[in-house]
């Protein structure tokens, strides 16, 4: 029987408050999780956490020894390492599956650098692993602005929140192959790049999820804002056949 070539998403995961929250974002979570378990059912999860920085290291077994192989020959240094799954790994999938004694995990690293480019490499290093049956996750943040989070709770968010979830949206789900991922490239110059990530650690897993996607049309699943924070989140992939979107899923205009 043929494996089916698994999705790629890009998740904006939040903190360990996430797996408390009973309306949006962690409703998603919960249908994310159901996604994954009963209709998904992949032979792995290889997720790449932004809270994880490195040269490009890795974690687990087979999979992982796969991961690995992929890297080192798309002239990616990469070595295994035992590595207790962190916040970016542990919170979304413990929110979404509860418990998880099926499914292996392995978590790759993000790069030290900002460099989008690199990184989009690095998910088009990846995607091979679709077609084993492995489902690839970014998890990072749409919008990531800490410095300014709490100043602004319980107010609307900044307009650059949502000028940059907006733009993050347009060239995930507007475009497709190497025009999305030159576009994506060019986000660092958008005027509300740096507000929106001091740091670009949270944005980094998501040019590695649209490498790993290569020509995949895009939908995006959840569209939400919390003061300085978007939990925009995508998907790249999905068949129809076999899933069903999220009732959270907005239309793209």
């Amino acid at each position: 029987m043929a494996t089916t070539k698994q999705p790629v998403f890009f998740i904006s995961h939040g903190g360990p408050d996430l797996l408390e929250n009973k309306g949006l974002p962690g409703t998603f979570y919960s249908w994310f999780g159901a996604l994954l378990k009963n209709e998904l059912k992949p032979k792995a999860i290889v997720i790449i956490s932004a809270h994880w920085q490195g040269k490009g290291r890795t974690g687990i077994y087979d999979v992982a020894s796969k991961v690995i192989h992929l890297l080192n020959k798309a002239n990616i240094k990469a070595e295994g390492k035992k590595y207790g799954n962190d916040h970016g790994v542990w919170v979304p999938l413990k929110r979404a599956m509860k418990s998880n004694p099926d499914i292996p995990i392995v978590e790759v690293s993000t790069f030290e650098h900002e460099d989008m480019e690199a990184h989009i490499k690095l998910g088009q290093a990846l995607a091979p692993l679709r077609d084993e049956g492995v489902v690839i996750i970014g998890s990072g943040s749409a919008v990531h602005n800490l410095r300014e989070l709490w100043h602004n709770m319980g107010k609307p968010s900044p307009k650059y929140v949502m000028d940059f979830d907006k733009e993050m949206e347009t060239i995930a789900v507007g475009l497709t192959g190497e025009e999305r991922a030159v576009a994506a490239t060019k986000l660092n110059h958008h005027p509300a790049f740096r507000p929106s990530h001091p740091t670009a650690e949270h944005l980094m897993p998501f040019h590695i999820a649209l490498g790993a996607a290569g020509e995949d049309k895009g939908e995006k699943l959840l569209e939400d804002y919390i003061a300085t924070l978007a939990w925009g989140s995508y998907s790249f992939g999905l068949n129809e056949q076999h899933t069903k979107k999220s009732p959270y899923q907005t239309s793209f205009l």
